[in-house]
């Protein structure tokens, strides 16, 4: 397959862009694009709505009903209008790339109750995960969507290795997300982070890097498949010989890629102060808990 230039590659994304688009309807889109926003910004401007905030001077998540309630709406308000559209424009960055991906990989499905779970159960998770933590240290309410964002930021990495594996006729294995997946929380808690109140974790990142390191050996041990052409063909690169992905597909690669390291950054290392870090941490554990059994099930 002969190479396009970038006028041919850019056509080939955006022809792909609009009949993914296509594909989906204007229904699955807006159900994936338009509803969580709309149901945030709903929640900001609904009277009374600040009452939800999750408060660090509670004695546990489940105390009471109450406490309960605001550990899960605690992340649907926010704080002002800037704390919401931040949050808004991340969540379009990581579904804009996760939802496309999902659907090369063949993961369609699995997005949606991928999203849903994390929607509903992350937020539960993460306050209990801050109310531990920075519960010791101050009684500052916690409100934010970002721990749902972070939720969704482990199930791209784990996708994007799926569909990798398919846009590369298993030159990239799925696999290699239970590699990638604790390697990346060892160096969370490894690097120094730009809040005192996330330290470092050695001996954490320790015990992250060596299964990260069990899982390459048993990948090594498995031996790596080569790529078949009927893969080849069905995934819509070249013949393996010539090890051409197509443009669109490889578009979507690297933005995913993109997105993911810096969401990484951007939510567990160099964050603002007063950015509650030990919520995103929880919500990124809890996406890649969710996503990497459907690798092994897969397998």
């Amino acid at each position: 397959m002969v190479r396009p230039g970038i006028r041919g590659a850019a056509r080939r994304i955006v022809t792909a862009t609009v009949t993914g688009a296509r594909a989906a309807g204007p229904v699955e889109l807006s159900a994936i694009f338009l509803a969580v926003p709309g149901v945030l910004v709903g929640a900001h401007l609904l009277p009374g709505s600040e009452a939800w905030a999750f408060s660090l001077a509670n004695d546990g998540v489940l105390a009471s009903r109450w406490t309960l309630w605001t550990a899960f709406a605690s992340s649907y308000v926010h704080s002002d209008a800037g704390h919401l559209l931040h949050n808004v424009a991340v969540y379009w960055m990581v579904v804009g790339v996760a939802y496309p991906l999902s659907v090369l990989a063949g993961w369609r499905n699995r997005f949606v109750v991928v999203t849903i779970a994390c929607l509903l159960v992350v937020p539960v998770v993460s306050a209990w995960a801050t109310l531990a933590t920075l519960g010791t240290i101050t009684d500052v309410p916690s409100v934010g969507f970002s721990d749902v964002n972070t939720g969704l930021l482990g199930f791209l990495l784990v996708v994007w290795f799926v569909a990798a594996d398919r846009v590369t006729a298993g030159r990239i294995p799925r696999r290699l997300a239970l590699v990638a997946a604790p390697a990346s929380v060892a160096v969370v808690l490894a690097a120094p982070s730009s809040v005192w109140y996330f330290p470092r974790y050695p001996i954490a990142a320790a015990v992250a890097t060596g299964v990260s390191l069990l899982a390459a050996a048993w990948l090594r041990w498995r031996g790596v498949r080569r790529p078949s052409r009927t893969h080849t063909r069905r995934a819509g690169v070249s013949d393996p010989a010539g090890r051409r992905i197509d443009p669109a597909r490889e578009f979507a690669l690297v933005v995913g890629a993109s997105v993911a390291v810096s969401g990484i950054v951007g939510s567990m290392l160099l964050v603002p102060a007063g950015a509650n870090v030990w919520a995103h941490f929880a919500g990124y554990l809890a996406g890649l808990t969710a996503a990497l059994p459907l690798v092994v099930l897969d397998a």
